[in-house]
């Protein structure tokens, strides 16, 4: 296996021609380093050339990203896997496309990230490839995207300030978003409609158990949930509601 840091990319992102593949390509291409390593992904070339062409009219000063492609079998992407030390990838629905990937990934130690929100896929990726992951040096990041994103980053950033300006570590931290305002993509709604069908409710129920996708294990004094929270998911907290 080729040393991650003897890769001929930094970043490749797989699917970047999809709905929120272009959306990453476009921030990449205007907020990252100009002298950044990265290739765009998929199987179509023309697309990825069509892709590369919009993308030199938005920073015309930053080279153009590779172009790289691949199919969705093992091989292909274990492949690709090794040429980037990151591969991001938005090709959904991940319980359908994204095993190949993440598993190529874990296998050649490259680190993964993508922006599924599909929790029981997540459960078995967890149960499959913890192991192989840790063993390559493999960091594995799933659900980037904006079902877990805001509330990661609002969590990093407040334990990060109160450890700089306090000194001291914190326990639980509840978060609480209001009046949250977006659009459901194709994929987002292909994966709700193919979901039920891949998974049973046993393993739904399963999967949504606190600390159920966590590689780490829970703390002995685990938060116990109330029989309301237990009927309906939702948990009332004092002052936040």
């Amino acid at each position: 296996m080729a040393s991650n840091q003897s890769r001929q990319y930094e970043v490749i992102l797989f699917g970047a021609t999809g709905y929120t593949g272009k959306y990453t390509a476009e921030y990449l291409t205007t907020s990252s380093p100009t002298n950044l390593k990265w290739a765009i992904a998929g199987r179509s070339q023309s697309k990825l050339r069509d892709l590369a062409k919009e993308l030199q009219t938005l920073n015309p000063n930053r080279p153009s990203p590779a172009i790289e492609t691949s199919e969705l079998d093992p091989a292909s992407l274990e492949k690709l896997a090794l040429k980037t030390k990151v591969l991001v990838t938005t090709v959904g629905p991940y319980h359908k496309y994204g095993t190949a990937v993440l598993a190529a990934c874990a296998k050649t130690g490259t680190h993964y990230l993508d922006v599924t929100g599909e929790i029981p896929w997540v459960y078995d990726m967890v149960n499959q490839y913890h192991d192989t992951a840790k063993q390559t040096g493999a960091i594995i990041i799933p659900q980037c995207g904006v079902e877990s994103a805001p509330s990661d980053l609002m969590c990093w950033a407040l334990v990060n300030h109160i450890r700089e300006t306090l000194h001291t570590g914190t326990g639980e931290i509840v978060y609480s978003m209001h009046d949250m305002k977006g659009s459901a993509s194709g994929g987002t709604l292909s994966t709700i409609l193919t979901l039920f069908d891949r998974y049973g409710l046993g393993e739904l129920a399963k999967s949504s158990a606190r600390w159920s996708i966590s590689a780490v294990k829970p703390p002995k004094q685990a938060y116990s949930k109330s029989l309301t929270e237990k009927l309906t998911g939702l948990r009332t907290v004092n002052d936040l509601g």
